[in-house]
């Protein structure tokens, strides 16, 4: 039993009399119990995808919130058959005062 205690990580716990499987956490190479890893998720698109990684607890990592596409309000719907405002005919703001400078004579 030596030689098991020798290749232990202290993530792994071996019982003699019920084996169970351990494996390698893709993040940090250590040892651990099969049932101890997680799986890696992370946001791709509006969902939250497996990378492919089983990872001890400790090395898991908290999926990015900035990695989510923003949320994006729907466009307003067009009215039917609108009826924009008519263009307001041209009026010349005060007549008099703008008569008044074309009759002087800046010139001299």
């Amino acid at each position: 039993m030596g030689f098991l205690r020798r290749y232990q990580s202290k993530n792994l716990t071996v019982d003699p009399d019920n084996p169970e499987p351990s494996g390698v956490c893709d993040r940090s190479g250590f040892t651990f119990n099969h049932k101890d890893l997680v799986k890696q998720m992370e946001w791709r698109g509006n969902s939250y995808l497996w990378t492919g990684l089983l990872v001890g607890r400790q090395y898991l990592d908290a999926p990015q919130e900035q990695l989510r596409p923003p949320l994006v309000k729907k466009d307003p719907q067009p009215v039917k058959n609108p009826r924009p405002p008519l263009p307001a005919p041209e009026i010349e703001p005060y007549p008099e005062l703008i008569a008044k400078l074309r009759k002087v004579d800046f010139t001299g």
